[in-house]
């Protein structure tokens, strides 16, 4: 069997910062349509089954419902055997099934937490990422039938990973009393002794950041490491941020439609595995929700690896195949 694994969150594009910003909420019928399309690009590409996790508002079941008639009988539908919630840890245990299954590639519907949550259950997947959240840094803007149909590539064999993908950058964070961490983005430690509504929203709490992507055409907490220095996702480096009173400051959309000005006390360029500390008290956030509450005195080490997913390139992969002409067919 040819497996493309499909994991969807069914909150990405619902958070605060959707209320607070110049944003409209991404609604069910948007993501069943994303699905559908990326399902049927998938399956053009060669995947025979699809292996998939039924979220808590079976998205991905109702998208597969409406699948053409002649796809469907190309294709084997499987749901991963887990009990869902409705929290990040579904798309968690998902992708540790998946690894399991050691499944060629992920279609991974989200924002940047949503992949974030994939990276926590299986580090190195091999993902095409396809962007549904509010301010997404990690995942591709694409037109879904391509991100399918790459998946669907890659998982026939038709085009070899290595050729096509990238492994991601990832912000690792040790604690002294608790489990490990990690983002793909961002961690930025705020004011505060609680998590409260996940999403950041208010930049006067903002302390201190490190960024692992600081590219300028990007919305959210890295265009203000954006705004002093450009990172991409393809160097290794990162970048570490001082925020508060100042009289050096940045304009920075922090939200779609948001743009909020930020003191800037202190920032360098970091490499990667160089260590940052973060002192309490305060809150972490990773990729721009916060998780993890520091007290006075209890600190993070953060360093940069670049040891994350196999980020897949859609239009790389789908020109190497035209290459190999097997979009032809002979009478």
């Amino acid at each position: 069997m040819t497996t493309v694994g499909i994991v969807a969150s069914p909150s990405a594009g619902k958070d605060l910062r959707r209320l607070v910003a110049n944003a409209g909420s991404v609604g069910d019928v948007d993501k069943i349509s994303f699905i559908r399309r990326a399902a049927s690009g998938a399956i053009e590409g060669g995947a025979t089954r699809l292996l998939y996790l039924d979220d808590a508002r079976h998205l991905v079941e109702r998208a597969l419902d409406g699948i053409d008639s002649d796809q469907r009988k190309a294709v084997e539908l499987e749901r991963i055997d887990i009990p869902t919630l409705g929290s990040s840890r579904d798309s968690v245990r998902a992708a540790e099934e998946l690894a399991k299954e050691q499944v060629p590639v992920v279609l991974v519907f989200g924002g940047d937490g949503t992949n974030r949550d994939i990276t926590k259950g299986w580090q190195d997947a091999p993902v095409v990422p396809i962007s549904v959240g509010t301010n997404n840094v990690f995942p591709l803007t694409i037109e879904p039938t391509l991100g399918g149909m790459a998946a669907g590539l890659i998982a026939g064999g038709v085009v070899k990973l290595e050729k096509v993908a990238q492994r991601a950058k990832v912000i690792h964070v040790q604690f002294d009393d608790r489990e490990n961490d990690r983002a793909l983005v961002d961690v930025v430690l705020t004011d505060g002794g609680f998590i409260g509504a996940r999403a950041i929203w208010n930049t006067d709490e903002l302390r201190s950041a490190v960024f692992a992507i600081s590219e300028p055409a990007s919305v959210g907490l890295s265009s203000i490491g954006a705004a002093l220095v450009h990172i991409p996702r393809t160097e290794d480096a990162g970048l570490f941020v001082e925020m508060g009173e100042s009289q050096e400051t940045v304009r920075a959309p922090i939200a779609p439609g948001t743009y909020e000005t930020i003191g800037i006390k202190n920032h360098q360029v970091i490499s990667l595995d160089e260590q940052v500390v973060m002192e309490g008290p305060g809150v972490l956030a990773f990729d721009g929700e916060r998780d993890h509450v520091l007290t006075d005195g209890q600190t993070a080490n953060l360093s940069i690896r670049r040891d994350g997913p196999w980020v897949i390139n859609p239009a790389k992969t789908i020109e190497l195949a035209n290459k190999d002409n097997y979009f032809q067919s002979k009478a």
